[in-house]
């Protein structure tokens, strides 16, 4: 039997191609520069081919502040919390629950209570692990940059 060639999976499998190219976001500014002569680039930047004076470096580290790589801030284990409550779901069941409670029907809303606390904490047990994995892989990157 010859092979089908527009088949299901071979749909699927060019999506999952085109899914795993990571995309690298660059400014405009910066592809601008690239194009640009050298001495147009530095006139946009309002610098010199010999750099910046002394009194000009203190007076942008002053305006703009020091060229440091930003860092993610870290979520604290409430906030993983909160973030763990508020889905829709487990928002629907504890009024459910609740309405539950309310009607006199105390088994189903124990279920249901039951299902909230296991969902929230396995969702906030998950992702507090997988925090703390991706801070031990970030702790072993070093970001560096070269300036021509």
């Amino acid at each position: 039997m010859p092979p089908i060639r527009n088949s299901m999976f071979s749909a699927i499998g060019r999506m999952a191609y085109r899914r795993d190219k990571a995309e690298i976001k660059v400014s405009t500014q910066l592809v601008e520069s690239a194009k640009s002569a050298p001495e147009v680039a530095v006139g946009k930047l309002n610098s010199s081919p010999a750099g910046l004076s002394s009194e000009e470096a203190v007076r942008r580290l002053k305006e703009c502040g020091p060229n440091t790589v930003v860092q993610e801030s870290h979520l604290g284990w409430l906030k993983l919390l909160w973030h763990s409550i508020r889905n829709p779901l487990v928002i629907l069941l504890t009024v459910l629950a609740l309405v539950s409670h309310f009607s006199g029907d105390d088994r189903a809303a124990i279920v249901m209570m039951l299902m909230v606390v296991l969902g929230v904490a396995l969702k906030f047990f998950q992702e507090f692990r997988a925090d703390k994995a991706a801070e031990k892989l970030k702790a072993m990157i070093s970001v560096t940059s070269t300036v021509i």
